[in-house]
Formats: structure tokens, sequence, C-alpha cells
């Protein structure tokens, strides 16, 4: 019997990635995003799933399409809080449940990144550069910066479609 193999060609996406460090909740994020880049970023009616163990995740995602412009802009939340339920016996006849809330990531490299910002189509690097800035500029950012996305080894978890 022969067998056939079949090679699946895998489109890699290219994107852009600024990594954002912020104590702000997403609307709010996405709302000075709004405010100071001109865009019209709008929470996607589906969040991004990821099941990481006992957790079940959902990350926040907002989106600006703009039909003119081939450039999408997502912006998702990095840490999500669950709750693992834990069952820890204690050598008495009921079992005690504990519920400690953990923090799990999209991108586990960046654990200290809240937010990520993703530009979808290839920029040139002034204009990369310029948005960088402005970003980094927004007041109730703390901090900003380009990710570089060729040694991401999460780069999977940052595509959305």
């Amino acid at each position: 019997m022969q067998s056939h193999k079949m090679l699946l060609e895998v489109e890699d996406d290219f994107f852009n990635l600024i990594a954002i460090y912020s104590s702000l909740e997403g609307f709010k994020m996405a709302y000075f995003l709004n405010k100071y880049l001109d865009l019209k970023l709008q929470r996607e009616r589906r969040d991004i799933d990821f099941n990481h163990g006992e957790i079940e995740a959902a990350y926040a995602l907002y989106a600006h399409k703009d039909p003119s412009c081939p450039v999408i802009f997502h912006l998702v939340a990095n840490k999500f809080k669950g709750e693992p339920k834990r069952i820890l016996s204690s050598g008495s006849l009921f079992a005690e449940e504990e519920v400690r809330p953990q923090e799990v990531y999209l991108v586990p490299e960046y654990n200290k990144v809240d937010y990520f910002l993703k530009v979808s189509e290839e920029m040139q690097q002034k204009d990369f550069s310029r948005l960088l800035t402005k970003v980094s500029q927004i007041p109730q950012i703390q901090a900003a910066y380009a990710v570089d996305t060729e040694n991401l080894k999460s780069k999977q978890n940052l595509i959305f479609e």
C-alpha cells in the first residue's frame, strides 16, 4: 500500500508589535489609544480563549479596521486572573477546597507586559517609530517598546484570524 504525504504550507504572518505597561483596564486603554492615535478600537464580539491547564482564560480583544487602509490594529490584554479549584485534604472527614486566583499570560515570555498593540501590516520603519513614540507619550502608559516578532516563541498566540 502506498502512503502519500501532504505538505501544509503555513503562511507566516508579519506584524509589528508594541508591548504596553499600564495599570488601566482594557476599555480605558482602548479609549486612550483611540484618543491619542486617532483610532477607532472597538471590542470584538469574541475574546481570545485559551486553556491553560486548570484555567480557562479569556483575553480582551479590541480591533480597528479601516476599509480605506490595509493596516489593522489589535489591542489585546496579556494577563488574565483565573481561579483554579484545588481540593486539599487535611486528613479530616471532609475535603477542604481552597481557591486562589492565579495569573496566566497570552505571551508567557513577556509576563510583565499588560497589553500588546499589534499592527497587522508591514509599516515603514519611520512610521512605526512615530507610532511607538505616540504610544509612549500617552500619560496613562508607564512604558512601551517594540517587540521583535521574529524571535517570539508564542507568536501563534497573536494570530487572531
